[in-house]
Order: structure tokens, then sequence, then C-alpha cells
């Protein structure tokens, strides 16, 4: 007479213990390599823009937008530019008036000459953009600036 095994078969214990060990992997490297760190937060700020549409204050009188911030702080590198609607770029420290972060009342002087030739004219219909590109992957718009009025008297000689 024999006796009944009641025992699970070898062949399907092992199985059993492979697909434990394979679900067991998956979830490791899922946790391992599946989570992304979060990246630096956005710098927090507040910023005006003001259109000289009459060039008064500027050379030649040509007409000019001041970017201002005026709240926050923004630690800046050389990985901060002006781009303007056609891509154009400068970077951001051949227009602002300091050198160090960013801090309330500094301001970036743009009209398209000198420092920042490389951009369009300060004219009615441009856009600029205060950019953050720390790699070729990422980018940030962090100003946006549109002119929708025509320069005036002797400055709108110059668009």
């Amino acid at each position: 007479m024999s006796v009944p095994s009641r025992g699970v078969s070898p062949v399907v214990g092992v199985a059993l213990m492979v697909a434990l060990v394979v679900l067991l992997a998956l979830v490791f490297a899922t946790l391992a390599f599946g989570i992304d760190m979060p990246s630096d937060p956005h710098p927090q700020y507040s910023y005006r823009t003001a259109y000289v549409a009459d060039g008064e204050g500027n050379t030649n009188d040509r007409p000019f937008v001041n970017l201002t911030l005026s709240g926050g702080r923004i630690e800046v590198g050389e990985d901060f530019y002006i781009v303007d609607s056609d891509g154009n770029e400068v970077r951001w420290d051949a227009v602002w008036t300091t050198s160090g972060p960013l801090t309330a009342g500094d301001h970036a002087h743009i009209d398209g000459y000198g420092s920042d030739d490389a951009l369009n004219r300060a004219c009615e219909g441009e856009v600029y953009r205060f950019v953050h590109r720390p790699n070729a992957e990422e980018s940030a718009v962090l100003a946006t600036i549109r002119i929708e009025r025509q320069a005036v008297g002797s400055a709108a000689d110059h668009c």
C-alpha cells in the first residue's frame, strides 16, 4: 500500500520560487531606478515690464524695454538668456544692470543695439523671453515681453 503524498511536486515548487524571485527583483529595480528625484524648484519671483515707445532716456531716442525684477531673487549663471521672436539670443549679463544674483530693483535694458545688437529691435510685434536653459534638454521661460504698441516720434525711425 502506498501512502498518498500531500506535498507540492519539486517542479512546481521551483517554478513558484523562480517567479517569486523575479517579482521581487522587478519591485526592487523599479524602486531603485524608476523614481526620479525632483529637480531644483523654479525660482520664485515677480517682475514688471515697461516699453518706452518714444525712446526717452535712451541713446538716439531708440525705443526700448525694461524688464525689472520686482520681487524675489534669481541666482543666474551662464545658462540664462534673452531670446527674441526669431530665436536670436544674448546672455543675460549683456543686458542686466547687475553681475550678481538678481534681486528686486535689478533690470534688463533691451533695445536691439549695442550689447544686445544680436536681438531684433524693440518695435511693435517683437516678443522677448527671459529663458533659463541649464542643458540641451531643458529650458524654462521665466518672463515674456510682448511689444504691442508702435514706436512714436523720432523713435519710430529705428523700427
